[in-house]
């Protein structure tokens, strides 16, 4: 896994990407992670999802509660784990920074 990718590079996937790395983790975790994570890059990725998808999460999300700031980082660091091992199977576009050579 790269320590490159954080959680924001999830807005770079298209919707059916999103989708599938969403698919890796609980719902608890996928509220902790979105709870924590700002307004704009929220808003990235409810807009990629099915239109009552993004309603229902985001009704979930006004009803969760609080999250503690170690739930929010283990959540968002679960996505970004099902993200780098995602691609590096093929199943989804994203290019790992870490997987990239370096070129001088």
């Amino acid at each position: 896994m790269s320590d490159l990718v954080d959680f924001e590079d999830l807005a770079q996937l298209d919707s059916h990407d999103l989708r599938s790395v969403f698919g890796q983790v609980t719902s608890d975790e996928l509220l902790d992670a979105l709870a924590g994570s700002t307004p704009g890059v929220r808003r990235q990725l409810l807009t990629k999802l099915v239109p009552s998808s993004a309603a229902s999460m985001e009704a979930s999300l006004l009803s969760h509660g609080p999250v503690s700031f170690e739930a929010v980082q283990a959540a968002q660091r679960t996505l970004v784990e099902a993200l780098c091992r995602l691609s590096r199977g093929g199943q989804v576009a994203f290019d790992d920074p870490a997987d990239m050579e370096m070129v001088a």
